[in-house]
């Protein structure tokens, strides 16, 4: 069987402001930067594919109650990478975060993968993170529970990398120029690449924010030691296309 190449499309439908030190862990307090919510269409294979769906500008000011800045609808962004949300087969939630789901109840179709730590653990949250879950989001989707690393497809796996929340997977996709893996905790690139006086000490960071620091840092480190290509799961706005 030919497994296919696939090309990863970041796409964003808002961005929002927050502070730096939310992705990296006792550093960067008060330094507001502004970045997309993102969601990653995987083009190339039999069935389309999303990693997430992102947040709207009204979920982001009127839910979350931050600054939001809109792009574009849910619609607008998969009509450029040519798919509708009734096309969407899948959709593969690296974890259960408000602002990493808002648009999947509308793929109708899709199944929605996620590992089964984080949906129970997004159904009964505990009471210091709960604000960090919507529990409407989570109606009547149609889910496929994993458990741990899976071939969901060929050339995608599913690899657990808790610490940011209890059931994160990252997702490692196979591309013409090797091996990437969208991170699934919410990071940046200086998560993986820490500046060099914090480099001598810790190679990584781990997300500021988390369920467990010491496990969310041995994930970012196996993660960074696993890939050719490392797509943090936050980007800054002048990195998207």
């Amino acid at each position: 069987m030919d497994i296919p190449n696939y090309r990863i499309r970041p796409l964003a439908t808002v961005t929002i402001e927050v502070d730096m030190a939310m992705f990296t862990y006792r550093m960067n307090y008060g330094q507001k930067i502004r970045v997309p919510t993102l969601m990653w269409y995987l083009e190339g294979g039999d069935q389309r594919i999303l990693v997430d769906s992102g947040a709207s500008l009204e979920f982001a000011e009127q839910i979350m109650g931050v600054e939001a800045e809109g792009i574009m609808t849910f619609e607008e962004a998969l009509d450029h990478v040519g798919v509708t949300p009734d096309d969407i087969d899948m959709v593969i939630q690296t974890h259960l975060h408000r602002d990493h789901c808002v648009h999947t109840s509308r793929c109708k179709n899709a199944k929605v993968v996620v590992q089964e730590k984080e949906l129970m653990f997004a159904l009964s949250p505990h009471p210091v993170v709960a604000g960090l879950y919507h529990r409407p989001l989570l109606k009547d989707l149609n889910f496929r529970i994993v458990n741990g690393y899976c071939e969901i497809v060929p050339g995608i796996e599913l690899i657990p990398a808790p610490g940011h929340t209890p059931g994160v997977q990252a997702v490692c996709v196979r591309t013409d120029q090797g091996k990437a893996i969208i991170s699934g905790f919410c990071c940046v690139k200086e998560n993986f690449q820490p500046p060099e006086d914090v480099r001598e000490i810790c190679p990584v960071l781990a997300p500021g924010l988390h369920n467990d620091a010491l496990e969310a840092f041995e994930s970012v480190l196996r993660i960074k030691g696993s890939a050719d290509i490392i797509i943090p799961q936050f980007l800054t706005v002048d990195c998207i296309p």
